[in-house]
């Protein structure tokens, strides 16, 4: 026997029972502070990722929006009587130099014949001057262009330049005909790339001065357009976790930069707007690991420490109650038993003998009864968890783990299923129309209308927005039939107006994509790929229809 076994046998019963307790209560309480501690990090994290994503978001948005805005105002320019009818220089140039008045963005303003030379131009830069082979003309002589941005090659020494910073444009050309149809010239705009630079101080400075956030732009090919001065120009399309060009959904990852600093790093890319058709740039929002994470260590920090408090308050508890615990162990140690056989808190007898012993069944009874409440209260957190808050349907992280349980029920019942898209169609307009409260309202009956048309064991859920996901099961003969049937419900109901507050009526359709398991995929994930992109498809094709996958 070792010495510390013929230790412990020395002690006597009471004292390994005080031993046990205070390091059962101890070892306890700190497993479920660490766990409390590792969920809730989890979810900070998140909820920072998300933000930084969401802060590139809205800075591409806002670039999108102001290129939109000049694309149209180059577009109005065809109308104006002087590009139409009057040739004169003077009057062609007092017509784009108002133009440039009203707004600070548009460095340069020109139009040139058919063969390229300029004949009138703002400030009279470049006139008489062929720019027959720069883009801007090539370009813009076949139809509306927007060119990416660039470095002033003839207009860097002759416009103004406070700054001593080298210039960079990004250019706008369209033709224009007469009214015949006939090439009159091309309209070329040079926008000052200083707006980007403003948009990105406007929205992020105060941001980044608390936080130490930073806003870069990159073009298409991953160079930096704008950012901080070390990495202007530089190409980072190595990055690893930069968004493919037909990726335009905001995510955010913690990316490894070139100088080894891990930073979170949101992303967006530009998918246009309107009648700017987009350049591919994309923003990113990044914020070193230490700064971002900094609240989530604070939290795991605290929790901890509470955590190991309480520890020691309960183990100091149970030492105390187990040193005047002298009754007989054994019926609770039975009753014990039987908890964990399955049997309810009850079954602890309450023991009269003394009062210490009445106190600790009792408190037995308590404690477990506040473990199976937490545990209920816990489920319904899971609940929560699973379930869209505005419509009660579940949501995307529920459908993931329904999918994860239901692919091997289908398959032992040799079933197949139908992955059904959903999304609304004239949703954004009842949005902008009648107010965000009315599109709430709108979304709750549109959730139970998708439910009513469910049969049972089926499941819809909201992915986000407007924005739903039906899976059924059927044999695989009946895929088709079933597809086409239940498609035809949802048409009928959702098209049915929607009675809002005010006595006001609202009217959306909807745009159905399917695909079916296993038969266009043997991955659930490529299934649900497929429905989305047979979405698009309906979207395409004029909506408010269904558009089933076609191999």
């Amino acid at each position: 026997m070792s010495a510390d076994a013929w230790l412990f046998a020395r002690f006597s019963l009471r004292s390994r029972f005080i031993v046990l307790i205070a390091s059962l209560v101890f070892a306890t309480t700190l497993l479920l502070g660490w766990v409390a501690s590792r969920e809730s990090a989890q979810q900070m994290e998140d909820n920072i990722g998300n933000a930084a994503a969401e802060a590139a978001y809205q800075m591409i948005d806002k670039l999108d929006r102001n290129m939109d805005a000049r694309v149209k105002e180059v577009k109005l320019l065809l109308g104006m009587h002087a590009l139409s009818v009057d040739t004169s220089p003077n009057a062609l140039r007092e017509q784009l130099e108002r133009l440039q008045d009203n707004h600070n963005v548009v460095s340069w303003i020109g139009f040139t014949d058919p063969e390229g030379t300029v004949q009138a131009a703002t400030g009279g830069i470049l006139e008489d001057v062929s720019i027959a082979q720069r883009p801007v003309f090539i370009e813009g002589r076949e139809a509306l262009w927007v060119g990416d941005v660039h470095e002033a090659v003839l207009l860097a020494q002759l416009l103004p330049n406070p700054s001593g910073e080298e210039l960079k444009f990004v250019d706008i050309a369209t033709p224009v005909y007469d009214r015949n149809e006939k090439l009159q010239g091309v309209l070329a705009v040079h926008l000052s790339w200083e707006w980007a630079e403003y948009i990105q101080q406007s929205m992020f400075a105060p941001t980044q001065q608390r936080q130490d956030a930073e806003m870069l732009l990159f073009s298409a090919n991953g160079t930096v357009l704008l950012g901080p001065e070390e990495l202007l120009g530089k190409s980072l399309d190595s990055l690893e976790h930069l968004p493919s060009p037909t990726n335009t959904s905001p995510q955010w990852a913690i990316e490894t930069w070139p100088n080894g600093e891990q930073f979170v790093t949101g992303y967006a890319r530009s998918s246009g707007f309107e009648d700017f058709p987009g350049l591919g740039w994309v923003a990113v929002s990044r914020k070193p690991v230490a700064t971002a994470f900094a609240p989530v260590e604070e939290l795991q920090a605290a929790i901890m420490g509470i955590g190991i408090l309480l520890a020691l308050l309960f183990a100091m508890i149970g030492w105390v109650i187990a040193s005047r615990m002298v009754s007989p162990l054994t019926r609770l140690a039975s009753a014990a038993d039987q908890i964990q056989g399955g049997e309810q808190a009850d079954c602890i007898p309450l023991e009269n003998g003394s009062p210490e012993m009445k106190r600790l069944s009792t408190s037995m009874r308590n404690m477990v009864g506040r473990l199976l409440d937490q545990r209920q209260k816990i489920n319904r957190l899971e609940d929560l968890a699973n379930t869209d808050p505005l419509t009660s349907l579940p949501n995307r992280a529920f459908l993931n783990q329904y999918l994860q349980l239901a692919i091997p029920e289908a398959e032992r019942n040799q079933q197949s299923m139908v992955v059904m898209y959903i999304d609304l169609d004239g949703f954004k307009q009842v949005n902008d129309e009648l107010g965000h409260h009315a599109g709430d309202l709108l979304l709750i009956e549109i959730s139970q209308r998708l439910k009513n048309a469910l049969r049972s064991g089926d499941v819809v859920a909201r992915m986000g927005g407007d924005e739903f996901v039906m899976v059924l099961k059927t044999k695989q003969e009946y895929l088709e039939m079933l597809t086409h049937e239940v498609s035809r419900r949802l048409l009928t109901a959702i098209a049915q107006p929607i009675l809002l507050p005010e006595n006001k009526r609202a009217h959306v359709g909807c745009s159905l994509g399917a695909a079916w398991w296993p038969r266009h995929g043997l991955h659930i994930d490529t299934v649900l790929q497929l429905a989305d992109n047979a979405l698009y498809a309906a979207k395409s094709k004029g909506k408010h229809q269904l558009v089933i996958h076609k191999p």
